[in-house]
């Protein structure tokens, strides 16, 4: 039987509530086609949201599926992304393509064993389509994220790179909501940039203060 804290519950009311008022409103979070799902994760690796919504129509208007990616060369590629740097970026979009038209006939897999096979996609992009674009409950784990389950819950990690811990990836599912889980991540991906911020979060306001266990006074 799953097991989930009181403290948990209110931060699943808490997040959900402040969603319905604030959550961010990005051109690849009212798509579902899952083609168009994982092009806006490669984009927004290492980059900030704002700059890939300046890219990323553009990019999809001249890429508009997966076979029109994989004709395409990486110079050209290179061109529509130069605004939001990391050059390196259009190689792994081209390999990618590649991947998926040669192995999975040019259809997104729908399996974390499939995604992660895929040159340079990780935990955190293969849980992004399996539960943006495929609607399954798998959680979101981020920088950001793991900010936040640090200082509410006391979550710690003893490696140097805390979004490949294990325990932190478990608590996140546990957390999950078992309804409105798509709606969750995209809460508490923007909850934690925009309230729990890393310098100045704005723990006066913040609804989690009252369950915050390292609130930063």
């Amino acid at each position: 039987m799953r097991r989930v804290s009181q403290e948990t519950y209110r931060m699943q009311k808490i997040v959900l509530d402040w969603a319905k008022h604030n959550l961010r409103k990005y051109s690849w979070r009212i798509v579902s086609d899952p083609y168009k799902i994982l092009i806006s994760e490669l984009l927004l690796q290492k980059t900030d949201a704002k700059k890939v919504e300046q890219v990323y129509p553009n990019f999809i208007k001249k890429f508009p599926t997966i076979f029109d990616l994989y004709q395409a060369d990486i110079e050209e590629i290179q061109r529509f992304i130069k605004d939001i740097g990391l050059f390196y970026r259009a190689q792994r979009i081209k390999r990618i393509a590649e991947q998926i038209v040669e192995k999975f006939n040019g259809s997104i897999p729908d399996s974390k064993k499939e995604l992660t096979s895929l040159y340079g996609v990780g935990d955190y992009v293969s849980n992004a389509v399996l539960c943006f674009a495929f609607k399954k409950r798998v959680p979101i784990v981020d920088t950001n994220v793991i900010r936040l389950y640090d200082r509410v819950f006391n979550l710690k990690s003893s490696k140097s790179r805390p979004q490949t811990d294990k325990k932190i990836w478990d608590f996140a599912e546990k957390a999950l909501p078992l309804e409105r889980y798509v709606e969750y991540n995209y809460a508490i991906l923007d909850f934690a940039s925009s309230v729990c911020r890393a310098r100045v979060p704005l723990c006066n306001i913040c609804e989690a203060k009252v369950i915050c266990r390292n609130p930063v006074l």
